[in-house]
């Protein structure tokens, strides 16, 4: 068996490499040639590896597939794997921006240089798909997205190695989430306030008062609502796939199915949501579009959990407030409870979370502050004026 292979240097600066290769014991010999490596060192590296491939009986013969098809398959395979339809919609959108300058390159001529170049398009100008270059989050999760795409290659044998293993995506540090925010119970007051009487009062305030996701709180069923005993029941959530709003009964984490109580106040301003979507029905008569959805638009039709965050965006900003995300009325919540003194694993069972440790984890700086202002107010019970006397016996 002969791997004598011969690197060579492209007119465009690229490197590439040619050897022999007998993909088994018995045979016709045949040559493996692989290019677009950015250095002499990198294509050294992965002739070395078809080598040491060819030797242990471990190499995968060249696929002629180009990587944008061998997406649409991936793609089109997931939703056996139990994947949720939004999550495999993610992945496809986040492959936008990969299929352009990518999606024509064979899947096994990809190489970590072509995609060190991609991301560094990505953020320097967004590829034009978006104005702006992307965060170095967006980027980081573009790399988790096409390295789970190959990796899944690798291990059906479609593909030698994982190229993005050895690319440089932007450091998990500078990927990091945006800082949490909340507001204070008196800022939640007073942003109630500014938009009371707007279509989508109620639905903020159901929000900002259980922490229900934005997906949650819009695909929430007048069937899993119980005003008699003030709970609703979070038991399906309105998401968006391939640009259409489609109604899922699952729920981001096995315990997102779940119970939550209402407070007094904000069971009124459901009664009252009740109240005004049957006028609207007997107004609009057999034109009411229903989908028993607690809020919804004027006809009925579903809304669009994006739209309702853009919407909540623009009262933010004319509100005179701290700049907040839809999302941040969940760590409001959060944050209030902790200050109410909750305990982790009811805040998680509220909060959909899938455990407790996760609670402690995402706001554990929450509970240490929490932790100090209960300490001095145990210390003063103790050492406040004596109303009972405990005997020892």
């Amino acid at each position: 068996m002969s791997t004598a292979g011969s690197l060579k240097q492209q007119p465009n600066g690229t490197w590439s490499f040619v050897t022999n290769v007998v993909p088994g014991p018995v045979g016709a010999r045949r040559q493996a040639r692989k290019r677009g490596f950015a250095t002499k060192k990198e294509a050294q590296e992965a002739l070395d590896e078809l080598r040491t491939g060819v030797r242990k009986g471990t190499y995968v013969p060249a696929s002629h597939q180009s990587l944008s098809a061998y997406l649409d398959g991936w793609l089109e395979g997931l939703p056996t794997s139990g994947l949720r339809p939004s999550t495999i919609d993610g992945y496809r959108r986040n492959l936008l921006y990969v299929r352009p300058t990518l999606g024509g390159r064979r899947l096994d001529q990809l190489t970590a240089g072509d995609l060190d170049r991609l991301y560094s398009e990505l953020l320097a100008s967004g590829l034009r798909l978006r104005e702006g270059g992307l965060s170095p989050r967006s980027v980081r999760y573009v790399h988790v997205v096409i390295s789970k795409a190959l990796g899944d290659a690798v291990r059906r044998g479609e593909l030698a190695r994982n190229v993005a293993e050895a690319a440089s995506p932007p450091s998990a540090k500078s990927a990091r989430p945006p800082e949490m925010a909340w507001w204070t119970p008196p800022q939640l007051r007073a942003f109630l306030d500014f938009i009371a009487g707007e279509p989508l009062a109620a639905l903020i305030r159901v929000a900002g008062m259980t922490g229900m996701r934005r997906g949650e709180v819009c695909g929430l069923r007048w069937a899993d609502v119980d005003l008699e005993r003030g709970r609703v029941h979070v038991r399906q959530q309105l998401t968006t796939l391939n640009g259409k709003l489609i109604f899922s009964a699952r729920t981001k984490t096995d315990r997102g199915r779940r119970t939550i109580d209402l407070d007094p106040a904000t069971a009124a301003v459901v009664r009252a949501q009740r109240a005004r979507q049957a006028e609207h029905r007997l107004i609009l008569g057999g034109t009411y579009e229903d989908h028993d959805l607690v809020f919804a638009h004027v006809d009925g039709t579903p809304l669009d959990p994006e739209s309702v965050a853009k919407v909540f965006d623009r009262r933010v900003a004319r509100s005179g407030l701290p700049r907040i995300r839809f999302h941040d009325l969940r760590h409001s919540h959060v944050a209030h409870l902790i200050a109410a003194g909750e305990q982790p694993l009811l805040i998680a069972r509220r909060l959909g979370h899938a455990s407790a440790s996760f609670t402690m984890d995402r706001y554990g700086h929450l509970f240490e502050d929490a932790g100090s202002t209960a300490a001095a107010a145990v210390a003063a019970m103790v050492d406040g004026p004596v109303t009972a006397t405990v005997t020892n016996k």
